[in-house]
C-alpha cells in the first residue's frame, strides 16, 4: 500500500486544501454555468472514495458530490458499482462539470491505496465497518462511517483507537445531531427546562434475529465471499443484497451475523439523541434489565438514576424525555413540548450550548480542513452503538446485566462479555 505524503516537506494538494486555499476560495467567483449551483472548483475540493455503493451511498453521493470531489467507488456487486458510477457522472454532468477518470474497485484495499483520495465514505453493511474504518485510518484517509458505527463493542473501541492513533477525522452518520430541532431538544434537557429527568423512552424497532434465510442463486459478477468478509458464512439470499430493481434498504440489518436489528439501525439515531441530551457521550448505562416481572420493557439505568426504556409509545421512531416539570417528544416529524412554549425557546448566553452543526456533511469536510473534531466523532459513534448492543445482549440473555462503562465490560459475567466481540473469518483480522 502506497504511503501518502501528508507531513512531508513538499507542498501537497492535501496540504494546499487545508491551508491557503480556504481563504482563497472565499474570494474566488466561479461562473455558475461552469460549475452549476452549489458546486465549487474541482481543484479546491476534497477528494472522496466510496466503500460500498448501495442504496444509502447512492443518497450520500448526492450530498457529497456538490461539496467535495467523488473520484472512486468500491463494491463487490458489479451492477451496483456501475450504477453508482453512472449516478455520480450524471450529477457532475448536470452541474456542468465532469467525473472523468472516476475509478471503480471490487476490493476496498485497492481504493485505499489510491493516493489521490483524501477521505472515504463507508456505506457497507455493519459487519464490515470495523475493518473498513481501521484500514482507512492506517492508509491516512479521513472517514465518514455510516451508523451504527460498529458491529460489536470490542470492534468499536478498536475503531476509536485507530482513528486516534492515525490522527484521522471521523464523522459518524448520526446526522440528527446536525438538525436544529434535535439540538434544541437536547439543550432544553441539558439546561433543566423540563426539570430533573426521570425517564426516557426510546421508540425504535426490534433486536436482530439469527440468520434463517434459504440459499438462492448468486447473481453474476457478485463476489459473495468478499461480501461476507469477516462474518459467519451463509450462502447468498437477495434479502441481504437485493438486485437493482428492488430499490430498498437491504435486510441484512435484521440478522445478527451482519447487522444489529432495528434497535441499532434506528437506535443509532434515537439512543444517540438520548445520550447527547443527558451528557453521556463518553459513557453509558450501568445496568440492563430485559422485560420481566419487574420491567415491562427493556430498561437501561444510568449512574445518575435516569432510566431509559426501549418502548413503543406509538409515535414512530422517536424519543420522549420525561422530567419533573415537563415532557419533550422529538422525532424527524415532530418536536413537541409540555409546556408548549418550550418548543420555541430562545437560548441565552447563560445556557449550556451544544455543538452546533446544521450540515452534517459539510461539518465533516470543514473539519478535514481545520483538523478540529466534528459533531459525531468515533467515540460518540462507538458509545451510541454500545447502548444499542447492550440492549441486544439483554434481549438475548434474558437476565439482568451490570455494565462498567469505564472498562467497557460486564461485571462478573463471562457469558455476557463474550458477546462484546465481533467475528473474524479467514484473512480478516482487526489490527491497528
Amino acid at each position: 500500500m502506497k504511503k501518502n505524503n501528508i507531513g512531508s516537506n513538499s507542498t501537497t494538494r492535501r496540504q494546499f486544501i487545508k491551508t491557503g486555499l480556504i481563504a482563497a476560495t472565499a474570494l474566488t467567483v466561479v461562473p455558475r454555468h461552469v460549475l452549476g449551483r452549489g458546486f465549487i472548483p474541482p481543484s479546491d475540493q476534497i477528494t472522496l472514495g466510496f466503500i460500498g455503493t448501495g442504496k444509502q451511498s447512492r443518497y450520500l453521493v448526492t450530498e457529497f458530490a456538490r461539496r467535495a470531489r467523488v473520484i472512486a467507488g468500491c463494491d463487490v456487486y458489479a451492477a451496483k458499482l456501475e450504477q453508482f458510477k453512472s449516478i455520480t457522472e450524471d450529477l457532475y454532468a448536470k452541474a456542468g462539470s465532469s467525473a472523468k477518470g472516476f475509478k471503480t474497485y471490487k476490493d476496498f484495499r485497492e481504493l485505499l491505496a489510491n493516493d489521490e483520495i483524501d477521505a472515504v465514505v463507508i456505506g457497507t453493511p455493519d459487519h464490515w465497518h470495523a475493518i473498513n474504518v481501521i484500514e482507512a485510518a492506517k492508509a491516512g484517509k479521513d472517514v465518514y462511517c455510516e451508523k451504527p458505527y460498529s458491529h460489536s463493542i470490542t470492534e468499536g473501541r478498536l475503531m476509536v483507537q485507530a482513528i486516534e492513533k492515525y490522527k484521522r477525522i471521523n464523522q459518524t452518520g448520526n446526522m440528527q445531531r446536525s438538525w436544529k430541532n434535535f439540538r434544541n431538544a437536547c439543550q432544553l434537557v441539558r439546561n433543566g427546562y423540563i426539570g430533573d429527568i426521570r425517564e426516557i423512552k426510546v421508540c425504535v424497532g426490534p433486536p436482530p434475529k439469527k440468520y434463517d434465510l434459504p440459499n438462492e442463486t448468486l447473481p453474476p459478477n457478485v463476489d459473495w465471499d468478499l461480501w461476507i468478509g469477516p462474518a459467519e458464512y451463509h450462502e447468498f439470499n437477495a434479502e441481504l443484497a437485493p438486485p437493482l430493481e428492488r430499490d430498498i434498504y437491504p435486510n441484512w440489518r435484521n440478522y445478527k451475523e451482519y447487522g444489529n436489528g432495528m434497535t441499532a439501525d434506528w437506535g443509532a439515531h434515537m439512543f444517540d439523541i438520548a445520550q447527547w441530551a443527558i451528557g453521556k457521550d463518553n459513557s453509558g448505562p450501568i445496568a440492563v434489565y430485559p422485560p420481566d416481572k419487574d420491567h415491562k420493557y427493556l430498561t437501561l439505568v444510568y449512574d445518575n438514576g435516569i432510566t431509559m426504556t426501549h418502548e413503543d409509545f406509538n409515535r414512530g421512531n422517536a424519543v420522549r424525555f420525561i422530567g419533573s416539570k415537563g415532557v419533550i417528544d422529538i422525532s424527524r416529524e415532530f418536536f413537541e413540548t409540555m409546556p408548549g412554549k418550550l418548543a420555541n425557546h430562545e437560548f441565552s448566553d447563560k445556557d449550556i450550548k451544544l455543538y452546533e452543526s446544521n450540515d452534517h456533511y459539510q461539518n465533516w469536510l470543514d473539519c478535514i480542513r481545520s483538523r478540529r473534531q466534528p459533531i459525531s466523532t468515533a467515540e460518540i459513534g462507538h458509545r451510541t452503538a454500545t447502548v444499542c448492543f447492550l440492549a441486544n445482549i439483554g434481549y438475548e440473555l434474558k437476565r439482568p446485566l451490570s455494565w462498567n462503562p469505564v472498562k467497557e465490560e460486564f461485571i462478573c459475567d463471562d457469558e455476557a462479555n463474550k458477546l462484546r466481540a465481533g467475528s473474524e473469518r479467514g484473512v480478516w483480522r482487526l489490527k491497528i
